[in-house]
């Protein structure tokens, strides 16, 4: 049951209490920016899809209208994406022309519903352990995929939409004869206005202006006959439908999205994490996903397809001003007034022209400099980054570029880890730490008449790093060598690290000299002593750490000194 505390808590409840007047104006220009980006955008989107654009009209209302009151954020703008559209496309691409719309809603309801379950388990955290480099790997591909998609509709080609780039390139080669110049024309004058209308300014919906001069085109030159164009739009404006719940559907979907409801998650949270430099809103995830999941669960009943936050239509909100999340409100209710005003108008815009949009949307949507970044920083970026971009672009599926991204990340995660952190402490000046990077070669060659060894042991030691923890131990090695093994610095070991630290330990003592244990803190005291290795070590062996860097490793140090000295 829903309390009033819990609404008195709401991020919407909170809007009303503290919202004025004057607030009024800047999300009233916010919200027509908003929705003169949105409403050919989202047009374009469901055309992605496969399916008419008036349903990326419907996907626009909805979503606007639901994130308003179960939205977390003030400022980011919901709706179809450009990758939610390639995930949706590609995980429907074997289902028949006649269930296409019945499977579009079902797969939405059930991105939604995986969302809330994500929400109720509390996975906010853990979307936040995905990498960025997955994150660009699997966009830019699904960029790539989308403009390459729309060159059928660019050119007035009929052909199915494949799932993968090279069967939509087959699709367009094998049918060059087909190509219809007028369509071709529609497509680049649109293409063409939006680049010339963003360059003169910024600030015009250029969008919006260049499908209305294709529209424009196409009712005064009478080409409605002639090229595909949008065509007659339903009379309602909101439609309530009943999913049809298959079982064999649901279980051909379930996988599909449950990849989508990540995917959608990923987004948001890029989305977040973005638009927080700016409004420095901190935001709790899980709410965040909860909202998300309630969005596209009803939404799937009033005929929106899956949707997440959008960069574009976010950072617009935000640039033009907006002051709270009725800018989101306004923008559905413009877009609706929009629709009922020129609705014989939007018939005629050309589906060329929607491509056009799609293909320009995509090209600008390729961050060049966070690809360079993947690429320059590390390995591991760049390899995650590759991988995950080639799945995207080559398997007939996103969810498998998906695991491989996250499979690849995980490989390159448990590699970092295994390194192990040891060094040599010096010889003459326990308190200073220095780590020689030919430390293994410098301890052969030191001339010196100490008879031990000063280790060095750091970081969060666990299975993955105790073969690099055994092969680093016997470099360090030397017969007739006592050693002091420096532990204050693990965070933490688990029993596969204590079981090399006990093997070196026999190792040492087997030889007939003495390991030192020094830095001892309660929690490792405790976990090496359940284990029983401490049985191995004699007490006055033992040194812990005390407030003063140094001083435990500095009594062991004497000790060693003063047993080699007898």
């Amino acid at each position: 049951m829903i309390e009033i505390a819990d609404i008195k808590d709401s991020a919407f409840y909170k809007t009303i209490e503290n919202y004025n007047f004057s607030k009024l104006k800047s999300d009233l220009i916010a919200g027509l920016s908003v929705a003169a980006l949105s409403l050919p955008q989202n047009m374009a989107y469901a055309l992605i899809i496969g399916v008419d654009p008036v349903y990326g009209i419907y996907a626009t209302i909805v979503s606007m209208i639901l994130f308003t009151f179960v939205g977390v954020s003030n400022f980011m703008i919901v709706g179809p994406t450009n990758i939610m559209a390639m995930s949706l496309v590609v995980s429907l691409n074997n289902v028949s022309d006649e269930n296409y719309l019945a499977a579009l809603f079902l797969l939405t309801f059930m991105v939604g519903f995986f969302q809330l379950i994500f929400s109720f388990l509390k996975f906010g955290k853990f979307v936040n352990y995905i990498s960025h480099s997955l994150i660009v790997g699997l966009s830019t591909g699904a960029v790539v995929m989308i403009a390459v998609s729309q060159f059928k509709n660019f050119v007035g080609i009929e052909g199915e939409t494949g799932a993968t780039i090279f069967s939509n390139l087959y699709v367009l080669i094998t049918n060059l004869d087909l190509i219809n110049p007028l369509t071709v024309m529609t497509g680049t004058i649109t293409i063409l206005t939006i680049l010339f209308l963003q360059k003169l300014n910024s600030k015009l919906p250029a969008y919006l202006i260049a499908l209305i001069l294709s529209g424009l085109i196409v009712y005064f030159f009478k080409l409605k006959n002639q090229i595909a164009v949008v065509g007659q739009l339903p009379t309602r404006i909101i439609n309530f439908e009943i999913i049809s719940f298959q079982w064999k559907l649901i279980y051909q979907l379930s996988s599909k999205a449950f990849s989508i409801a990540i995917i959608g998650l990923i987004q948001t949270l890029a989305v977040v994490k973005s638009i927080s430099l700016e409004t420095d809103e901190e935001i709790d995830m899980n709410r965040e996903f909860m909202g998300q999941g309630l969005i596209n669960t009803v939404g799937s009943f009033f005929n929106s397809f899956a949707v997440s936050a959008s960069f574009a239509k976010s950072y617009t909100n935000i640039q033009v001003g907006a002051k709270s999340r009725f800018s989101q409100f306004i923008a559905a209710i413009s877009v609706i007034i929009i629709l009922l005003s020129f609705k014989r108008f939007i018939s005629y815009i050309p589906i060329a022209g929607l491509a056009g949009l799609v293909i320009v949307v995509a090209i600008k949507s390729v961050d060049l400099q966070s690809i360079n970044q993947n690429l320059k920083t590390t390995r591991g970026d760049a390899v995650i980054f590759l991988l995950t971009f080639l799945a995207t672009i080559m398997l007939p599926n996103l969810e498998s570029a998906i695991y491989i991204g996250l499979i690849v990340s995980f490989v390159v995660v448990l590699k970092k880890n295994e390194e192990v952190n040891l060094s040599i402490l010096d010889y003459e000046d326990p308190n200073k730490n220095q780590i020689n990077e030919n430390h293994i070669e410098s301890i052969k060659d030191k001339k010196t008449d100490e008879n031990y060894i000063i280790i060095n042991i750091s970081g969060d030691l666990h299975f993955i790093s105790s073969e690099n923890l055994k092969e680093k131990l016997d470099n360090y090695y030397r017969d007739q060598k006592d050693y002091i093994l420096r532990l204050r610095d693990i965070e933490r070991m688990d029993i596969t690290v204590i079981r090399e630290i006990e093997s070196f330990i026999k190792k040492v003592h087997s030889g007939g000299n003495t390991v030192f244990l020094s830095g001892l803190n309660s929690k490792n005291y405790e976990r090496l002593k359940d284990y029983g290795l401490l049985n191995k070590i004699k007490k006055e062996n033992l040194y812990f750490s005390t407030d003063r860097l140094f001083e435990a490793t500095k009594k062991a140090h004497d000790n060693a000194v003063e047993r080699n000295e007898k």
